[in-house]
């Protein structure tokens, strides 16, 4: 027998000499509130192939291929992604952020967010990108991931949701913020646990969402760094205040809100408008066909009264028909000058949802510089 096997069964008689006395609470005092899911390493796992992802950022494409330890992914897949819960005056709180930051941090995961993040920086190096640019680029690599709707009380570690190229909000979310961490930035989960839904908030100036400090990020789709989610998948809309998980201890903020922030005002005074001009629109259309209406008919009492040979009545009818063509037109030239100014705002309210991969292009766009 080797020493570990003499200290395990040491420990066990110990332990069973606890119980059978009555020292429970003694056990109790000694292990912690909770215990948190750990990735133990699979000795020997293989991968078939490591993936790689194109995506459109800015106004160029980007493709990220980041090796990845099969043991280590192996070890996440197979952990039991639980809480054991040994002190119940532990709140609810307490353990879902104790969860949530273990698996987003999990020390076994250390060389997978520095690999991935390597590759990043070889792009912000490119391509020149300032901090806010290259919090953006991590994020529209995340967002850019399919949203595949699954079981929230079982997550994925952020190696997991890599590999498999998909998540839920919290796979992709416990990613986004294991990489901005990993980089330096202020960072936390964002848990909405009414509607169970998770987003990243990133430190910015100023009060943020909801006076939390940090920036809303949300990850199922791709969107702007500071804009809210709007609606979810399942016609959810948050109205919770959300659970702030702080992520690391880093502090660079995100710096860009003020332009997210008109981008986004821009995008709600288009919809009205929109809105407002589709409602004129019909209006307008129902008007025209009714006037049309009204013309062909009147082209065959005209008709008729001019095979009756009534020259005076023909003439009556010639002169009140032109005058209706007349109005007829002026009314299609409105119509024609509304539909062209509500085709223009269209195009520049789909430009602005087609681009949220690109704040720096929108924002020059709109502000006419380009």
């Amino acid at each position: 027998m080797n020493s570990k096997q003499s200290l395990f069964i040491l420990l066990a008689v110990m332990i069973g000499l606890l119980l059978s006395s009555g020292c429970v609470s003694y056990l109790q005092a000694h292990l912690p509130p909770a215990a948190y899911p750990e990735i133990r390493p699979v000795q020997g796992a293989t991968l078939l192939t490591n993936p790689e992802y194109t995506f459109d950022f800015a106004d160029f494409q980007v493709s990220i291929s980041s090796p990845v330890d099969p043991d280590v992914y192996s070890g996440a897949r197979s952990a039991e992604k639980e809480v054991r819960i040994y002190d119940n005056s532990i709140s609810d709180d307490e353990w879902r952020s104790g969860f949530y930051r273990t698996m987003t941090t999990d020390p076994a995961q250390d060389p997978f967010f520095e690999d991935l993040a390597s590759e990043f920086r070889e792009i912000r190096s490119g391509y020149n990108l300032d901090s806010d640019e290259y919090l953006e680029l991590m994020g529209v690599f995340v967002q850019s991931l399919p949203y595949k709707n699954q079981n929230l009380s079982s997550p994925k570690y952020p190696i997991e949701t890599y590999i498999d190229g998909e998540g839920d909000c919290d796979d992709k979310s416990m990613l986004l913020a294991g990489l901005l961490a990993h980089e330096g930035y202020g960072v936390a989960l964002l848990y909405f646990g009414p509607e169970k839904h998770m987003a990243v908030g990133v430190a910015c100036p100023g009060e943020g969402y909801r006076n939390t400090g940090y920036a809303y990020l949300e990850t199922t789709r791709v969107s702007l760094v500071g804009n809210e989610a709007g609606s979810l998948v399942g016609n959810i809309t948050l109205t919770s205040e959300p659970l702030v998980i702080p992520i690391g201890d880093g502090t660079v903020r995100y710096m860009r809100c003020n332009e997210t922030r008109a981008i986004y005002a821009e995008l709600i005074h288009l919809r009205e408008q929109l809105e407002s001009l589709g409602t004129d629109l019909r209006d307008r259309e129902d008007a025209l066909e009714t006037k049309k209406s009204d013309l062909v008919a009147m082209e065959g009492v005209i008709e008729q009264i001019r095979n009756n040979g009534d020259i005076s009545g023909y003439n009556r009818m010639v002169s009140e028909y032109n005058k209706k063509v007349r109005d007829y037109n002026q009314n299609l030239d409105q119509y024609n000058e509304i539909s062209g100014e509500y085709a223009r705002l269209a195009e520049r309210h789909n430009y602005i949802i087609s681009h949220e991969h690109d704040r720096a292009g929108i924002y020059l766009t709109l502000s006419g510089t380009v």
